[in-house]
């Protein structure tokens, strides 16, 4: 956790924001969706699943995921921190 550096992290996949702009690394691979949901149940993954969805059709370069326990801080589809509540 801490800041994104370009030259540490690569982008799998691009895509266009809620801006129209075009950006590198909007979607989250799904490797590494797996390593997010690593450890939840089922049910939760297929809700964490479908806020990751909905954020990438909406254009979202940053937004949250949230589980029964806290939430996931996703930032051009990396994993930025997690908080507890």
């Amino acid at each position: 956790m801490g800041d994104f550096d370009p030259r540490k992290h690569t982008a799998e996949e691009a895509g266009y924001d809620a801006k129209d702009n075009y950006v590198r690394g909007l979607k989250m691979p799904e490797n590494r969706f797996k390593n997010m949901v690593h450890h939840h149940s089922a049910e939760e993954q297929k809700n964490m699943r479908k806020q990751v969805d909905e954020a990438e059709a909406a254009g979202l370069r940053s937004y949250q995921v949230t589980h029964s326990k806290g939430y996931y801080t996703i930032e051009n589809g990396i994993v930025l921190g997690s908080a507890k509540r």
